[in-house]
């Protein structure tokens, strides 16, 4: 009953949490807009780049906790840590991990199109961190 409580409690933050998100990016982003069109300094890649980038960010959290299981399956993960699933993760750092503890998958040799090494690069100093000292158990 208490996780059923939990999950009601996120659909009302949702619900009452994503219109007042939109509606603060809309705004912001023209104020933005508007603040650096009369300052005559305005930079479109200066504000558009971190909006585009957050906006895969947030994408790739939502992929990775949608289809967690899926890729794990997929992919036959065996590791009870580096694993897909979790939304503040990416699919590219995950598959980065997967890589350097468990084994390489076709996945990350699909995501060499984003570049070289682009999923051991994905991978923060934090994540690295944390799962140098879980595979050292």
């Amino acid at each position: 009953m208490k996780t059923i409580g939990r999950l009601l409690l996120e659909i009302l933050f949702m619900a009452v949490g994503i219109p007042i998100f939109i509606i603060l990016f809309v705004v912001g982003v023209f104020y933005t807009f508007i603040k650096h069109i009369v300052k005559w300094d305005y930079s479109i890649s200066r504000q558009f780049t971190p909006i585009l980038r957050i906006v895969n960010l947030v994408f790739d959290g939502l992929a990775n906790a949608g289809a967690g299981e899926l890729l794990n399956d997929t992919l036959n993960v065996k590791n009870k840590y580096a694993r897909y699933g979790k939304w503040y993760e990416t699919i590219s750092a995950i598959t980065g991990l997967v890589k350097l503890y468990e084994k390489d998958t076709w996945l990350r040799r699909f995501l060499k199109i984003l570049g070289k090494n682009h999923c051991e690069e994905a991978i923060t100093d934090m994540q690295d961190f944390y799962y140098k000292s879980k595979f050292k158990l």
